[in-house]
């Protein structure tokens, strides 16, 4: 028993730092490759001012390591390289980057070293008296960073292993192996299991429980994978066409475009997967007095630009009402129902939000004119990744897990939810506070 309790701990904790590495992996490198390519750019547009004013002087008077300079002619043969003597450099003409900034006044490029881990990156533009002036910089490779964390991913297998061995041991010892032991028969037995009866009604309702957490865990493992794995592979499709150079030189933005939004949609995701983590964790938060229709109005001053895109009128309205809890908290519930309403509109739409207090009940309701939820569908919409149509969700940027997080919220304030709501006419969602 207590090596399969070891291999689910183990086979859980390596499936969390298999998807935490990946996505880390995929969103910095994305990220860090596009910040160097744009200075880059940068950088060779103030170069080319130079060069353009003062020649192989400006160059000669540059103090630089981080990147390299090389200045050729109209045939490829080079002028002028800050890192290496011009007479002795093969001719340039035949280079990717040279060729497309002759043509077209901009080049870019990269190549792989021969060990695959370290990438040159090309930036090349075109002077005005028809030579080329090209920038280069190394990039480390997907491969090299692997290589670098080796030793770092090693210990946090090891340390997952032995941190399961430990559980998977304890908990053997403390449930399993007591209840194995009875011998029902034994009519000395049978008088302690009857005074061990509660207890053991309790330990079979916690398994269950137990049992419950771990279906939830896996269909929780299983959707955080999907969720993951859809713009992992936009971005990696989109990727790879443009390192292939199969991508026409107009579709270039949108693509990069392309891979912008889903990088952002998977970090929105990520963001909201680690609230759910905290939230899970019932750490204890600090509470205060908060007047919930000023909080109110703070979110409709941060959605309003959201809600003007879209032409929607967010309104607030009602009484002073005092709600104790935490401040922060309060804030994401009234700004996850807001965004919702806002997100799943019509043009032209209604978000209405009110505040009122009756003795110590205070109503918090939201209500909107968008295109409603399905009755089939709506004891579902707080569960999480739960969407009702995942197209649209994922269009309006709805990472299905907005209500499961209000919801949270809600609980550890003891507040009741209730949702309404008619297809084609809108939704209305209740908070109460008592």
């Amino acid at each position: 028993m207590s090596k399969k309790i070891f291999r689910a701990c183990l086979l859980s904790a390596f499936v969390v730092l298999l998807t935490s590495l990946t996505v880390v992996m995929a969103s910095l490198y994305g990220y860090f490759n596009e910040r160097q390519s744009a200075q880059l750019g940068q950088e060779l547009r103030m170069a080319a001012q130079g060069v353009e004013l003062g020649g192989a002087a400006y160059l000669e008077g540059l103090e630089q390591e981080d990147y390299r300079l090389t200045w050729v002619d109209g045939t490829g043969k080079v002028l002028y390289d800050t890192q290496a003597s011009a007479d002795t450099m093969e001719n340039h003409g035949g280079r990717e980057e040279i060729q497309t900034a002759l043509e077209t006044g901009e080049g870019a490029g990269s190549r792989m070293s021969s060990t695959l881990m370290r990438r040159t990156v090309y930036r090349a533009r075109r002077l005005s008296d028809g030579t080329v002036l090209r920038i280069s910089a190394d990039q480390v490779t997907v491969l090299a960073l692997l290589a670098w964390m080796s030793q770092a991913v090693l210990l946090l297998i090891v340390i997952a292993a032995l941190v399961s061995w430990v559980l998977a041991d304890r908990l053997a010892r403390q449930v399993v192996k007591p209840i194995n032991t009875l011998n029902l028969d034994d009519p000395l037995s049978n008088d302690v299991y009857e005074e061990l009866s509660p207890l053991l009604r309790r330990i079979h309702h916690q398994n269950r429980q137990v049992a419950a957490a771990e279906q939830s865990r896996r269909e929780f493992t299983a959707n955080v994978s999907h969720e993951l794995k859809t713009p992992l592979q936009s971005i990696l499709g989109s990727a790879e066409l443009l390192e292939n150079g199969t991508v026409a030189q107009q579709d270039i933005p949108r693509f990069a475009g392309r891979i912008r939004a889903e990088a952002q949609r998977l970090v929105a995701l990520i963001e909201d997967i680690l609230r759910l983590s905290q939230l899970d964790e019932g750490v204890e938060l600090p509470r205060e007095e908060v007047e919930l229709l000023a909080l109110c109005r703070e979110v409709r001053a941060s959605l309003e630009p959201q809600a003007a895109a879209k032409g929607v009128l967010l309104a607030v309205h009602g009484g002073e009402a005092h709600v104790t809890g935490a401040r922060a908290l309060l804030h994401e519930l009234v700004y996850n129902l807001c965004d919702n309403a806002i997100k799943y509109n019509v043009e032209g739409g209604l978000v209405d939000v009110s505040v009122t207090q009756t003795g110590q009940t205070v109503t918090l309701i939201v209500a909107d004119t968008g295109i409603g939820i399905p009755p089939q569908d709506q004891e579902r919409v707080f569960e999480r990744f739960y969407r009702v149509d995942k197209s649209r969700s994922k269009a309006a940027g709805g990472t299905g897990l907005g209500l499961a997080i209000v919801k949270h919220i809600a609980q550890l304030h003891g507040a009741k939810l209730k949702l309404e709501s008619k297809v084609g006419t809108g939704t209305q969602i209740t908070v109460t506070f008592k």
